[in-house]
C-alpha cells in the first residue's frame, strides 16, 4: 500500500506491515504525516530552507525556459521516454500562471529537463550566446549543464528528498543521471540511490496491485524500466558490480507500447496494443537490446576461447532483433512516412546492434584460424556492420530533418562510428568480404572529415580524429 501525505510525498508500506496494522496502535499513515515537516537532522538529513525565489532565480526568462522545454521533447525525450509527455506539458502551463505554488520536486525535474536540453544545442544556436558569457561552444554548454543541474539538486535538498519523495523527484533523477551519462560524467553514486528511492516508492510492484489508472500505473512501469536500462549501461561499461537490481523486481511489467495520448486519466484498462511503432517502442527494444549486449560484453571481456556456438547464439539473436525492428517500423508504410523521430530511433537501434555485431566478431576474429568457416563470417559481418554504422552516421550528420538529434554524434554515436572505422582499418587484410583499400580508405576519410566539423563540442571526436589521421 501507499503512505501519502499531504505534501504529495508518497511511501511505499509493504503489504505485511500493512496487514498488521489494525492490531497495532502504531499508525504508520500517521507516523508518516507527522514525520513531513519535522527535521531528521542536520543537513543532508534533515531540511535544508531555501526560499522557493532563491531556487527561481536560476531560471532562464520564461521565453527561453520554454524554448528549452520544447527541444528537451524533440530531442531527448522520445530516446529516454519516462515521462508522460501532455501531463508534463499541462503541468508547465499551470506552472507559468503561478510559479511560486510549484512542488520542489517538480522545480527539480524542470531544471533537470533544462538542463539536459542544453547538450542539444550547436554553434549555430543563438539560445547558447543569450544565456552563457563563455566563448567555446562547449564551454558554453558545460556551463549551462553544470548550473541547471546544480539547481535541480539545490531544488531536491529544499525538498529534503533523501527522506520524503515522490514520483517527480524519481523522475528528477532518472533523467538528471541520463544527462550526466551523456555528458560523460560519473552517476554510479546516484544511480544506486534513485534504486532505492524507486524501492521506497514501490515501483519494484508492479502498480496494477494498487488500483491506480493507467497513466500512473504507466509512470511508474516507465520509471522502473529506465533504472533497469540505465544500470545496464553502467553494468556493459564497468561490469556487474554487485547483484542484479532485477532481481527485487516483484513482477514488474514492461511499460505498454502505445503513445501518450492512447493513456487516458481516469481509465484502469489499457488500450490494446499492434505491432506499429509507439512513443514507447524505442525503449522496450533498447531494453532487449541492451540485455544481448550485457551477456555479449561480459563474454568479450572474460573469455579467453568463445565456443563458435555461443558467438553464433549472439549473432543469430542480433539478426532475430534486426527483423524484428523491420517488421515493427518498415512493415505498414516503409520508413519514409515514419515521424522524423521514429526514422531516428530505427537508425539508432540498427547502429547499435551493428556495434554489438562488431565487439562479438571482432572478439571471434582474434580467437579463430585464419581462414577458417569461422573466421570467413567474422571478417564479412564485420565489415557489413562497420560500412552500415559509418552510413549512418553520415545520415545523421548531413540531413537537415536529423539535426535535433545531431547532439547523439557528440557521444555514443560518433563513439560507434570510430569503431566500425578502426575494425574496417584492422579487416583489410582479409579479401573475402568484396571491399577494396580504396573503397575503406574513402570511408574512413569522409569520417575523420566528419569527426573534424564535430570536435568543437565532441570530446570523442577530439581524441579520434589525430588516430584517424594517423592511420589515414
Amino acid at each position: 500500500m501507499f503512505l501519502t501525505a499531504e505534501t504529495g510525498h508518497v511511501r511505499f508500506m509493504p503489504s505485511a506491515a500493512s496487514a498488521d496494522r489494525d492490531n497495532s496502535p502504531y499508525d504508520p499513515h500517521q507516523a508518516l504525516c507527522r514525520s513531513v515537516g519535522l527535521s531528521a537532522g542536520p543537513y543532508p538529513l534533515g531540511k535544508r530552507k531555501i526560499e522557493i525565489d532563491q531556487l527561481l532565480d536560476d531560471l532562464p526568462s520564461r521565453h527561453h525556459c520554454s524554448q528549452l522545454k520544447d527541444i528537451f521533447f524533440s530531442s531527448f525525450a522520445s530516446l529516454f521516454h519516462i515521462l508522460h509527455d501532455p501531463m508534463f506539458n499541462k503541468q508547465y502551463e499551470d506552472f507559468e500562471q503561478a510559479l511560486e505554488s510549484v512542488s520542489l520536486s517538480w522545480l527539480a525535474l524542470l531544471y533537470a529537463i533544462i538542463g539536459t536540453s542544453v547538450m542539444a544545442l550547436g554553434p549555430s544556436s543563438g539560445l547558447l550566446n543569450d544565456l552563457s558569457r563563455k566563448e567555446l561552444v562547449a564551454d558554453q554548454i558545460a556551463e549551462l549543464s553544470e548550473r541547471y543541474r546544480s539547481a535541480a539538486f539545490k531544488c531536491l535538498q529544499a525538498d529534503n528528498y533523501l527522506r520524503q519523495q515522490n514520483m517527480t523527484t524519481l523522475q528528477a533523477l532518472i533523467i538528471l543521471i541520463y544527462s550526466i551519462d551523456h555528458s560523460h560524467g560519473q552517476t554510479w553514486i546516484l544511480l544506486g540511490m534513485s534504486y532505492h528511492i524507486a524501492l521506497s516508492l514501490g515501483c519494484h510492484i508492479d502498480p496494477s496491485e494498487f488500483r491506480l489508472d493507467v497513466i500512473r500505473c504507466e509512470e511508474r512501469r516507465r520509471c522502473w524500466a529506465g533504472i533497469m536500462v540505465l544500470y545496464m549501461i553502467q553494468a556493459m561499461s564497468l561490469g556487474r558490480l554487485g547483484s542484479d537490481p532485477s532481481t527485487a523486481s516483484k513482477g514488474v511489467q514492461m511499460p505498454s507500447d502505445l503513445n501518450d495520448l492512447d493513456l487516458i486519466a481516469d481509465e484502469y484498462i489499457l488500450p490494446i496494443t499492434f505491432n506499429r511503432p509507439s512513443q514507447m517502442s524505442y525503449l522496450l527494444l533498447k531494453f532487449r537490446l541492451y540485455e544481448i549486449a550485457n551477456e555479449g560484453s561480459s563474454m568479450v571481456r572474460t573469455s579467453l576461447h568463445t565456443p563458435s556456438s555461443l558467438i553464433s547464439r549472439l549473432d543469430q539473436r542480433i539478426l532475430n532483433e534486426q527483423r524484428s525492428w523491420h517488421d515493427k517500423y518498415l512493415s505498414q508504410s516503409g520508413l519514409a512516412a515514419l515521424p522524423v523521430y521514429h526514422k531516428v530511433h530505427f537508425n539508432i537501434l540498427q547502429g547499435c546492434s551493428h556495434q554489438l555485431m562488431l565487439l562479438l566478431h571482432n572478439h571471434a576474429l582474434r580467437r579463430s584460424v585464419v581462414d577458417s568457416e569461422q573466421c570467413r563470417l567474422s571478417v564479412s559481418r564485420v565489415a557489413h556492420s562497420a560500412e552500415n554504422t559509418l552510413h549512418m552516421h553520415t545520415e545523421l550528420f548531413t540531413k537537415k530533418i536529423f539535426s535535433p538529434f545531431r547532439w547523439y554524434l557528440r557521444g555514443i554515436g560518433s563513439f560507434h562510428a570510430y569503431h566500425a572505422a578502426v575494425s574496417l582499418i584492422a579487416a583489410l587484410t582479409e579479401r573475402s568480404w568484396g571491399l577494396t583499400h580504396k573503397d575503406v580508405l574513402s570511408m574512413v576519410r569522409q569520417c575523420a572529415e566528419r569527426f573534424g566539423a564535430l570536435t568543437e563540442t565532441s570530446i570523442i571526436c577530439n581524441k579520434a580524429l589525430p588516430v584517424l589521421r594517423h592511420v589515414l
